[in-house]
């Protein structure tokens, strides 16, 4: 699969080898500025089989166009052979009018892993080069035009998922790498899936709240799918994509271990859960780097003695000699202990994980309760792929019942449950007027949870 994607850099072009769909970034039409009309799409079929293509079609705002899966050509296309289809094919095809912005296509051959390659030839003006424009970057692009040159920039943003993304953000650094204007300005308050929106140079020196001159590279928030296209008007007209370049390994997050900032927000209050009672708090949170093999506490297995006493007293030392002998073990690192806070406030530790530890295990009591507590059970920082998650953002942090102790009121004087339960999401009327359901009050966490990286 590497090596395909290697011969689709040379190409400067989308290609697939497996069922994920091929897109098309910048489908223009009769009608579609400001970029002209002059289009042609063509699919090479690179795989050893005959091939028919379907496509799907989304407008700006992520809408659909057309026909859906619309048959892209009347017979199937030989190993090695190529399509071409016009803005004015494609109008046909899907049964649509001509759209006034760009468009994203998306490709899907009728043989499974099979490979093909799209491309996207435009001439943007009468006198201008022919060029392709089917390319996109992540995180970043690079050739981002000051003032002082005679090229215009403008970047493509484009959402491939099936959900919104929001909150874009971007850096802009200069040819010493120094930050241009204001760090981590807001680009785009939200992309709708399947939108692309375009940001121009010009622009985007008033979102920094600064000018340019040479190239500049422009730095995007992570949002996994969110392609980005750089393109550059030359000589007035010619569009040049300058989005495709060839980089060292992203190594970031493949590291053997991993710090991090974390933060416990307490957001315990009145208008969002109801009655709070006097004295609402949450005790020292404990727990520990651990692998898949700890088992300080798991959803739907009984307390241990050390949660019992977690969870019912706000006592964390019984807890404690559990995750040391966890630690001989090598299943855990050690303990860590961070401050309680009250109904409301934040409490900020340090945490250090491996890739023999890659998970995190805490708890802290709701108090006062008979054995309530919140907490995470050999929570992942690893994502799929391997990597190091660099942020998780605020996580809800449901309430859970440690099976150990009945009641139900915001109070100690519980008695004990036997025998014990397994333990499970809260779900409780407390006082009479307080609902409990699966955790939450009404959707609503008494606290949340954050793992930022530290570099």
């Amino acid at each position: 699969m590497r090596v395909r994607l290697a011969s689709c850099l040379a190409f400067l072009a989308a290609c697939s080898a497996v069922a994920e769909p091929v897109r098309v970034y910048l489908m223009l039409t009769t009608a579609t500025a400001p970029l002209g009309s002059v289009t042609e799409l063509q699919l090479i079929n690179t795989s050893g089989e005959d091939l028919r293509f379907t496509g799907d079609l989304f407008n700006h705002r992520g809408e659909a166009l057309g026909t859906a899966g619309a048959s892209l050509s009347d017979d199937a296309l030989a190993p090695g052979a190529r399509l071409a289809l016009t803005s004015a094919a494609l109008e046909t095809r899907f049964a649509t009018e001509a759209w006034t912005q760009p468009a994203m296509l998306e490709v899907s051959a009728d043989v499974e892993n099979a490979s093909f390659v799209a491309m996207l030839r435009l001439r943007s003006a009468p006198h201008g080069w022919t060029t392709n424009v089917n390319c996109v970057a992540q995180g970043a692009v690079h050739s981002v035009e000051g003032i002082d040159q005679l090229d215009s920039t403008y970047i493509r943003f484009v959402n491939t998922t099936d959900e919104r993304i929001a909150n874009i953000r971007g850096t802009l650094r200069d040819a010493d790498g120094d930050v241009i204007g204001t760090a981590n300005r807001r680009l785009l308050a939200s992309l709708q899936s399947k939108a692309g929106a375009w940001l121009s140079a010009a622009r985007l020196a008033q979102v920094v709240g600064a000018r340019w001159s040479g190239q500049a590279s422009l730095y995007v928030s992570h949002h996994p799918g969110l392609k980005l296209m750089n393109l550059n008007v030359i000589g007035n007209e010619t569009f040049v994509n300058f989005s495709c370049l060839d980089q060292a390994p992203n190594m970031r997050g493949m590291e053997a271990t991993a710090r991090y900032s974390v933060t416990f927000t307490a957001r315990w209050n009145a208008a969002d859960h109801g009655t709070v009672p006097g004295g609402a708090h949450f005790t020292t949170l404990a727990g520990a780097a651990v692998n898949a093999d700890a088992d300080l506490w798991v959803p739907g297995e009984l307390a241990t003695s050390g949660l019992e006493n977690l969870a019912e007293l706000g006592q964390a030392s019984t807890f404690l000699a559990e995750i040391a002998a966890k630690t001989d073990a090598g299943d855990a690192g050690e303990g860590i202990t961070s401050s309680g806070t009250g109904a409301t406030g934040t409490s900020v530790f340090e945490l250090t994980v491996s890739r023999d530890l890659p998970n995190f295990t805490f708890g802290s009591m709701i108090a006062p309760s008979p054995d309530w507590f919140v907490g995470l059970s050999e929570f992942p920082l690893l994502d799929g792929e391997g990597r190091w998650i660099e942020d998780t953002g605020d996580m809800g942090l449901p309430a859970w019942d440690a099976g150990t102790e009945t009641g139900n009121e915001f109070s100690l004087s519980g008695t004990a449950t036997n025998p014990p339960q397994p333990i499970s999401l809260l779900t409780e009327t407390v006082g009479g007027t307080v609902e409990f359901d699966r955790g939450t009050i009404g959707g609503s966490y008494l606290a949340t949870i954050r793992f930022r990286r530290i570099p």
